[in-house]
Order: structure tokens, then sequence, then C-alpha cells
């Protein structure tokens, strides 16, 4: 009998998402940029892993905007955001900022992250934890007012 429970109770667990699932859809941009809008980016083979599909920004005037729609329940109080990043040209005197806005139903935002990329060349892992905003999140918005060259972004998850 408890055999049998244990079983069921594995196969439900299996069935359903789990917990850690990401709110973001196509995190790994692995066969097309949808549902990301990203004017400046495009899907690029991975520069180490040729194998690895990966989304390729050219920053023009260190500015570009990748968004998403986003279902953020409020019984979540704290999600981690998490994501591989890799520039062409940052260091720590010319780095790229990036920002993390999520957006109300009436086109209010908040800044709930911000990041520095001061290392090139090379795949670095950038993580940070958010907290629910003072309003009912409706969209994500990854952003940058400053940085040149190309950055590459893969595994964008927020969990």
């Amino acid at each position: 009998m408890q055999r049998c429970f244990l079983l069921a109770l594995v196969s439900a667990m299996m069935a359903s998402p789990a917990v850690a699932d990401s709110l973001l859809r196509n995190s790994g941009f692995d066969e097309t940029l949808a549902p990301w809008e990203c004017d400046e980016g495009k899907l690029a083979p991975d520069p180490e892993a040729g194998d690895n599909q990966v989304l390729r920004i050219e920053l023009e005037d260190g500015v570009f905007g990748l968004a998403q729609a986003l279902q953020w329940s409020a019984d979540k109080k704290k999600l981690t955001l998490s994501f591989r990043a890799r520039a062409s040209q940052a260091s720590k005197k010319s780095p790229i900022q990036l920002r993390v806005r999520i957006y109300d139903q009436d086109d209010n935002s908040e800044i709930v992250a911000a990041f520095l990329v001061e290392t090139s060349r090379e795949w670095i892992v950038l993580r940070e934890e958010l907290e629910w905003p003072d309003f009912k999140p409706v969209s994500f918005l990854l952003e940058s007012n400053r940085g040149e060259g190309i950055l590459w972004i893969d595994e964008l998850k927020l969990e």
C-alpha cells in the first residue's frame, strides 16, 4: 500500500510543473526569438559551442531592450533571476550596464535588478533575487543603457 502511494506521489510530481520552472518562456532561445521582443537581437550560434543557439545583440550606443509578457503570481514573493552573458568589448573601465524592469498594466515600471558586465570573451552567470514589486507585474524587460560591441545572452530564467 505504501509503495503504491509513493509511486502515485512521484508520478504526480513528475506530471506537474516543477517549482523551479522559469516564468520566462524560451529562456534558452532554442529555435526562435518568440515570445521575446528584441529589435536589436537575433539568434546566433554560441561563440564557444556552435551547437548551442543564443541571443546575439549588437549594442548601438549601448542601448537594447529584451521584453516578454510575464505572469508572476502574488504567492511567490521572491524569485531568482539568472542568465548567462558574454560581451565582446566589456571592461571595468567600459562595462555593459544591464537593468531589469518590471511593468504593470498601465506601463508604469520599477527597476528591480542591475548588473555590470566587466569582462570580455567569456561566459559569466549573472544572478539576483527579485522581490514582488508594489504592483501586479505584467511584463519583463532586460535593457542596457551603456556598453559597446556585441552581447550574447542565454538561459535567461526567472524562477
